[in-house]
């Protein structure tokens, strides 16, 4: 899918807005990978990864950025299973997931719905 362009609205957005959104675009198909991203934006891993910290950040943090906030929004839904949602985000387990969760929120996915969201 490396020939897929960017929407010309967010082609114009600073490069970590445009990773942002691409990370989104590959988090709901399934799993995300720098080169993939980085293709997408006709540009090599190293390049991306050198501009990116030009802008004071990383692959890495914008993944986990996304990951945070689609996680967040995950959850209000209490229809879908914590299973589902690590799936979703890209987490190989559950257990992963939970721990990424605890660190963003302070709580365990499962306390932060039932104190949180009721």
């Amino acid at each position: 899918m490396a020939s897929e362009s960017l929407r010309p609205e967010i082609s114009k957005r600073s490069l970590s807005t445009r990773v942002s959104f691409l990370i989104r675009v590959q988090l709901a198909r399934g799993k995300v990978g720098v080169e993939t991203v980085a293709g997408q934006l006709n540009m090599s891993r190293y390049t991306l990864h050198k501009k990116l910290r030009q802008e004071g950040l990383t692959f890495a943090a914008l993944l986990e950025q996304v990951r945070r906030e689609q996680a967040i929004t995950f959850m209000k839904d209490k229809t879908k299973p914590l299973v589902e949602i690590a799936e979703q985000l890209g987490f190989s387990e559950l257990s992963a997931f939970s721990r990424a969760f605890k660190r963003w929120m302070g709580t365990p996915p499962a306390e932060y719905r039932s104190l949180k969201l009721s």
